[in-house]
């Protein structure tokens, strides 16, 4: 469940479910559209007792999911247990940098794609 602050940004998103590479390229994204500094990652995170990598972008003092990175059908959450995070598995990514344009095709074209 995504805090206040993030559900409100990503409110028009939420409803989407996308690749976890492209839940990564949309908060990057919607965050440098609004000035805000953030870093994409990849990282083992635990999921039912056992490591799995998962794309998240760490924003301020929040860790938004974006995926694991074989999923073709995530949505956009919130790690609120920072002990689910190996720490030592954190890779920085330098995902491209959407325009919001750009988000949008993306988007249209991932629903255009799931209803053929």
């Amino acid at each position: 469940m995504l805090s206040k602050s993030l559900a409100s940004i990503f409110a028009p998103y939420l409803g989407l479910n996308l690749p976890a590479f492209d839940n990564l390229k949309l908060v990057v994204a919607v965050l440098t559209a609004q000035g805000e500094e953030c870093h994409g990652l990849e990282a083992e995170l635990c999921f039912d007792n056992e490591q799995q990598n998962a794309y998240l972008v760490r924003w301020k003092k929040h860790f938004i999911f974006c995926g694991r990175t074989n999923s073709y059908g995530s949505s956009i959450d919130e790690v609120l247990n920072l002990d689910d995070i190996n720490p030592m598995s954190i890779k920085v990514l330098q995902p491209p940098v959407l325009s919001m344009q750009q988000v949008s095709f993306m988007c249209m074209e991932n629903a255009h794609f799931d209803h053929c």
